[in-house]
């Protein structure tokens, strides 16, 4: 993939964190306190050196990016909860005394998030100015209450929407708190819709319950409602259709929240089928929700029922991080569901492929790979103009960093596109320079996205030596602190496996 590795590696280690760490500029240098024995850290690598490396990479780089990078990563990421906590009060220290324009007030939703983790709300509202009289008015709260929300928290959320958020936003928040509440804690599902005071929300509300339920009469009767002049005359919209699609596709959440499938089977053969463009957006948000839980099932009854028209499309996307999270053998299973969403399938196959990549189940992802056509697209699309190629480079570089060489042979065998052959040379090149930079012997300076193909080559091996040692070779402080964020994580990621 012909990308710099900065932008491949920032994605990796806190794409949120370094979108807002970019516009920092820094107008001297600015230090950070960091003891640790280089030489021992590369002969024995452990996370607690590698992330100090990090530290000491970041140092060297003058704009401050990679300081703020590789502390909210490690925020994020080290599983130990007492080292989260020293984590960010060294964060805090070196804000204090960094030179770098803009990080005293960075450091404030950094540390509300921290707070938030440690499932201290009401120290986050507190750090971000919303327990005033008057709240900051620049603090975006919806976010902090549904996380508070999805904490068990709903009694608690709902005199924080009252005084915190914008009146004509209110009811769109409450109905989102309200699948949470199905979802987590059904008893205070009465109590977040008896908040609602909107008539149209009102009906949303009685949809997602009806959903929840399996009420198939009270879904009806929302349709019927959706139909007729009372949905125009209360709803955001005009087209009765619309209406009855929006009403439905409160069904289905509520079927999904409660867990019930015979209930979403049911509301999906009542639905209008989603087979316009204006269903590309619902469609893709049921489907992400059953990618991101795992739910294969599902997957399979949803599958069939997308009949978007050509040209159209699903968007699997936004909001998919915690699928990675996935027990391996739910993401296979996902992704051998996605089979059943005709020429969808990819956008579902090909994400459990990279989720599974992410995992460090690379076996598994070569499998699937082959075993579920993917060869067969790779072979027929055009290589650079596909998002499969994209993927197959992902996976490619994985493939050939875990071995072994007849495994990487047989997929080889197979692979007729031109573009990818020329992919897979190319790889096959920097993985013989990675093993001599790796012995000493660099030579002429990489280019960045020649670093960030090796690095990810390195990780895949699950050699932490020699991951270290291409993360040290890097001669740009700002790359090295992140790479050695990446074998940080790395490492404490397998180690949870």
């Amino acid at each position: 993939m012909n990308r710099p590795l900065r932008q491949v590696l920032f994605s990796a280690v806190a794409a949120s964190a370094l979108l807002l760490a970019l516009p920092v500029v820094a107008q001297a240098p600015h230090a950070i306190e960091v003891t640790v024995d280089e030489a021992a850290c590369l002969a024995r690598p452990v996370p607690a050196c590698t992330a100090e490396l990090a530290l000491k990479a970041a140092a060297e780089e003058p704009e401050g990016w990679a300081a703020t990078a590789a502390f909210e990563a490690f925020l994020q990421s080290d599983p130990d909860p007492t080292a989260r906590d020293r984590w960010m009060e060294r964060y805090e220290a070196w804000a204090k005394i960094a030179t770098v324009d803009g990080i005293k007030e960075r450091i404030i939703p950094v540390r509300a998030e921290h707070l938030t983790r440690r499932g201290d709300f009401a120290g986050a509202y507190r750090e971000l100015g919303l327990d005033q009289p008057q709240p900051a008015a620049l603090s975006e709260p919806s976010v902090l209450i549904l996380d508070e929300a999805r904490a068990g928290r709903i009694a608690e959320t709902l005199p924080r929407i009252e005084r915190l958020v914008e009146s004509d936003s209110r009811d769109d928040l409450r109905l989102d708190v309200l699948e949470i509440a199905i979802a987590r804690a059904p008893a205070a599902a009465d109590a977040v819709v008896a908040q609602i005071k909107d008539r149209f929300s009102r009906r949303m509300a009685q949809a997602l319950q009806a959903g929840a339920r399996g009420d198939a009469a009270i879904a009806r009767s929302i349709d019927e409602w959706a139909r007729g002049a009372r949905a125009n005359q209360t709803a955001p919209f005009d087209d009765p259709e619309t209406a009855r699609r929006d009403s439905w596709d409160m069904v289905l959440r509520g079927a999904i929240a409660a867990n019930n499938l015979d209930a979403f089977t049911k509301a999906l053969a009542a639905r209008p089928g989603f087979n316009t463009p204006a269903d590309a957006e619902s469609a893709s948000r049921i489907l992400r929700v059953l990618m991101r839980e795992g739910r294969a099932d599902w997957i399979r009854v949803f599958g069939p029922a997308l009949k978007l028209p050509e040209g159209e499309s699903v968007s699997v996307d936004e909001d998919i991080g915690p699928m990675r999270s996935l027990p391996v053998d739910r993401l296979v299973a996902v992704a051998e569901a996605g089979e059943a969403a005709g020429r969808f399938r990819g956008a579902i196959v090909d994400t459990a492929i990279e989720m599974l990549v992410a995992r460090g189940a690379v076996a598994e992802a070569r499998d699937l790979f082959a075993r579920l056509g993917r060869i067969d697209e790779l072979n027929r699309v055009t290589f650079d103009q596909e998002r499969i190629g994209v993927v197959f480079e992902t996976l490619w570089r994985a493939v050939v960093g875990r071995g072994p060489k007849e495994a990487v042979d047989a997929v080889a065998a197979r692979i007729t596109s031109e573009g990818a052959k020329a992919y897979m040379a190319r790889v096959a090149a920097l993985s013989l320079r990675m093993r001599e930079i790796a012995a000493g012997n660099k030579g002429e300076e990489p280019a960045d996205d020649e670093w960030a193909i090796m690095l990810d080559i390195a990780i895949s091996s699950g050699d932490s030596e020699l991951m270290s040692k291409i993360a040290a070779a890097m001669k740009d402080a700002g790359l090295r602190s992140t790479a050695f964020v990446q074998v940080t994580k790395n490492m404490w990621e397998r180690a949870g496996r």
